[in-house]
């Protein structure tokens, strides 16, 4: 039988249930519900509750689209047991302990944020479970944010109702809110609030690299880890500011037939977020300025920061189309050449991954090292994908997705067994080891220390290669000659 363990916060009593040696609260609100009136506007405390409450359950994830086949694939846990349930009510984290009797507070705290292209994804999923990483000795907390048009959606309507005049990245303030929620209750599950590392993969990873370059973020994290994604060297180009990311706005809301925020806000949830692509922007209130020019000029938070990215980023997106855009630059044949048909494919892969992910991560990295130690990995094992999901598209001409985009999440989670697929000894032996390592992260700062070989601090190129032959070696990043050419080209790419 389970067994039930009580826990307070600020806003009232909990009852959580022990997974084996951890104990596990879900579906705690953090904020007020962003409904009705309150759409699109920062968000307010969680109203305080009398009665002990139920923490059995994730709440309900952020409204979304239903996720297409690369999206179930590489945001979503398609594996998830559960039924996925949205809502607009969705401001629900979830936390799990070693020490859940509140006594010790000063246990480090990681608080993930998931990926999902700022459209999909939830902090309830399966793969996000923090059992594995709560064993080593730290408290992890999954949290929501609002996705799409919701979370992301800049409009002129919307900064007249601001006092500041901000309109845009409701999202990245969720993250705040959760954040602030951390600071004031992690003592209540052991934790310590001044050891929290804010960390995430995918769109989790970029908004995290926004939230160093904001003053009001600072104070709630105090190391960053960032997987596959970056919020500076975008290949997009740097963060849209109001005017543009205003006028976004009033054309998504054309196709609503209403562009008055009061009309948007009577429009269901679900019907809006199904149109138009949205993140982050210059919002005037959160970020005052690009992220780019905060990492720029050195003004970005100066905490140890670990980063890095997988080899075959680019295998779930890439297609031909991507060719017609290379830039017209000396460089470009030898690092990306199209000779034949097979090599156009290879290069499309090769030149998305890098252009979207690689690059973006080793400018983070190159940006940061000169601030506040920093490290880089590479990841280069392939996961066992089941059949069915083990052949990239027909679009790539290539076998097999690689070391995919979001592939390196069920080891450094240590969630191999949340996914039923033919997991090996090798498969194994590296979550143990990457999980690890991610723990002594959030602990001490530095993932140096257990059995892994000495971490090089990142100067140009070094990294940790994660996958080979051995589960962690020293190593370098694959290609630096193509990182300094996209250093070089314009954006957009």
């Amino acid at each position: 039988m389970t067994r039930v363990i009580r826990a307070r916060t600020n806003a009232g009593r909990l009852a959580g249930r022990w997974d084996g040696d951890v104990a596990a609260f879900r579906g705690i609100p953090f904020a007020e519900p962003p409904v009705g009136d309150l759409r699109w506007r920062p968000p307010g405390p969680v109203t305080a509750w009398d009665d002990e409450r139920p923490a059995y359950d994730v709440g309900p994830a952020p409204l979304q689209p239903q996720p297409s086949r690369d999206s179930i694939m590489f945001h979503t846990n398609f594996a998830d047991r559960r039924a996925l349930v949205m809502s607009e009510d969705c401001l629900y984290l979830n936390v799990w302990t070693p020490e859940p009797s509140g006594t010790s507070g000063g246990l480090p705290v990681m608080v993930w944020v998931h990926g999902g292209g700022n459209r999909y994804g939830h902090g309830g999923q399966e793969i996000h479970d923090g059992r594995a990483l709560a064993r080593r000795g730290i408290v992890v907390v999954t949290l929501n944010h609002r996705l799409g048009a919701l979370g992301f959606l800049a409009h002129p309507g919307l900064a007249a109702e601001d006092e500041r005049g901000a309109s845009g990245n409701y999202g990245l303030l969720d993250i705040v809110a959760a954040l602030t929620w951390v600071r004031e209750n992690a003592a209540h599950f052991g934790g310590d609030p001044g050891r929290v590392t804010l960390a995430g993969n995918s769109a989790g990873a970029a908004h995290l690299c926004h939230l160093m370059a904001s003053a009001a973020a600072r104070p709630l994290f105090h190391a960053a880890l960032g997987q596959s994604a970056s919020g500076v060297g975008r290949a997009e180009g740097p963060l849209p500011d109001q005017a543009a990311a205003q006028a976004h706005g009033l054309c998504w809301a054309g196709e609503f037939g209403d562009r008055d925020i009061t009309g948007l806000r009577r429009i269901s949830g679900a019907e809006l977020i199904l149109a138009g692509h949205f993140g982050p922007v210059v919002d005037g209130r959160l970020l005052t300025e690009p992220t780019d020019d905060v990492f720029g000029t050195g003004r970005q938070h100066a905490v140890p920061l670990l980063v890095g990215s997988n080899d075959d980023e680019g295998s779930a997106y890439a297609t031909l189309d991507v060719l017609r855009r290379l830039p017209a630059h000396s460089g470009i044949g030898a690092l990306y050449p199209v000779r034949d048909a097979d090599e156009a494919c290879r290069t499309a892969r090769r030149f998305t991954g890098e252009s979207r992910f690689t690059y973006p991560v080793w400018h983070w990295a190159r940006a940061h090292s000169g601030r506040a130690p920093t490290w880089m990995y590479r990841f280069t094992r392939t996961p066992p994908l089941p059949p069915g999901l083990d052949l990239a598209p027909p679009r790539d001409g290539l076998p097999g997705y690689g070391a995919h985009h979001t592939a390196e999440l069920p080891y450094v989670l240590d969630n191999l067994d949340r996914r039923s697929w033919h997991w090996t000894a090798v498969d194994r032996e590296l979550a143990r080891v990457m999980a690890d390592t991610w723990a002594r992260f959030a602990t001490t700062g530095d993932p140096n220390g257990g059995a892994l070989p000495t971490w090089r601090r990142f100067t140009a190129t070094e990294a940790m290669v994660f996958g080979d032959t051995d589960p962690a070696r020293p190593g370098h990043l694959e290609r630096p000659d193509a990182m300094r050419l996209l250093a070089n080209l314009p954006r957009p790419l």
